[in-house]
C-alpha cells in the first residue's frame, strides 16, 4: 500500500515546514511519498520542501494545474491532497484509516472533519456547513483534505487545470462513481483567507460559487476573484 501526497504551493516556506514535520511523524508502516508543486514563489518554499519531497514547478500558475500535475507525477495507489497550511493533530495511523475506508464498498473518495484556527462561531459555523456540504451535497473542497484511490481519481479525469472550481469539477464527477467517506478525524486549516473580513469574503466565496453554476468560467471567476481582491 503506498499513499501519494500532493501539495500545491505558492510562498508557504512556514506553513510547509510545520506540515511536512507533521507527515513524517504520522506512526505508520505504510510507504509514502509527498509530492509538492509550486506556482512560482519567492520565499524558500522550494528549499524547505526538498529535503522531504519531490518538487516540481508548474508552467500553468494556479491551483488546479498544480494538482493536476502532482498527480500526474505521483505513484501511489492511493492520492491525498493537502493545502500547504493544513495542521495534523490525530496520532493515529492517518494512511491504514483513509485506505480502509476506501476498500469500503460503493465509497470512490473520502474527506476529513475540517476545523478551522480560530474558534469564534463564524469559523465553527463553517467547518459545520463544509461538512454538510461534502456530506449531502457531493462537494469537497480542498481544504478539507480529499483521499482517493487512484483508479476512481482517473476515471473522475483528475483535477481540471483551471484556476478556480478544480476541486468541484472534481468532486462532480468523483460522486457519479460512489459516495463520499465523512472522516471524522479533524484537519485544521488556516483562517487567512478572512482578513479582510469574514462576512465579506465568505458572500465574495458563494458569489464565485454561484456565477459558476450559472456558467461563468474558471477563467472569468478568477479576474473577478483578483480584482475583489484588490479593493
Amino acid at each position: 500500500m503506498k499513499f501519494s501526497i500532493v501539495i500545491p504551493t505558492l510562498n508557504e516556506e512556514k506553513n510547509l515546514a510545520r506540515l511536512l514535520t507533521q507527515l513524517q511523524q504520522i506512526p505508520t508502516t505504510s510507504s509514502f511519498e509527498i509530492i509538492v508543486v509550486d506556482g512560482g514563489s519567492h520565499d524558500q518554499t522550494v528549499a524547505v520542501a526538498e529535503p522531504y519531497a519531490k518538487v516540481f514547478t508548474s508552467p500553468v500558475k494556479s491551483r488546479g494545474a498544480q494538482l493536476k500535475l502532482g498527480a500526474e507525477k505521483s505513484s501511489g495507489e492511493y492520492l491525498w491532497f493537502l493545502h500547504a497550511d493544513s495542521q495534523l493533530v490525530d496520532d493515529t495511523d492517518l494512511f491504514a484509516a483513509m485506505a480502509a475506508r476506501l476498500m469500503i464498498p460503493g465509497v470512490s473518495a473520502g474527506f476529513y472533519r475540517l476545523v478551522f484556527d480560530q474558534s469564534d462561531w463564524f469559523f465553527r459555523y463553517l467547518a459545520v456547513t463544509s461538512t454538510w456540504r461534502g456530506r449531502y451535497l457531493g462537494l469537497i473542497f480542498g481544504d478539507q483534505g480529499l483521499f482517493v484511490k487512484r483508479t476512481f481519481y482517473q476515471q473522475a479525469g483528475g483535477f481540471p487545470a483551471v484556476p478556480l472550481m478544480e476541486d468541484w469539477v472534481l468532486s462532480r464527477q468523483l460522486k457519479k462513481l460512489g459516495r463520499f467517506y465523512y472522516l471524522k478525524i479533524p484537519l485544521y486549516t488556516s483562517s487567512r483567507r478572512f482578513a479582510a473580513g469574514k462576512l465579506r469574503t465568505h458572500l465574495k466565496m458563494h458569489t464565485i460559487k454561484l456565477l459558476f453554476l450559472l456558467g461563468r468560467s474558471p477563467e472569468e471567476l478568477v479576474q473577478r476573484y483578483n480584482k475583489e481582491r484588490k479593493k
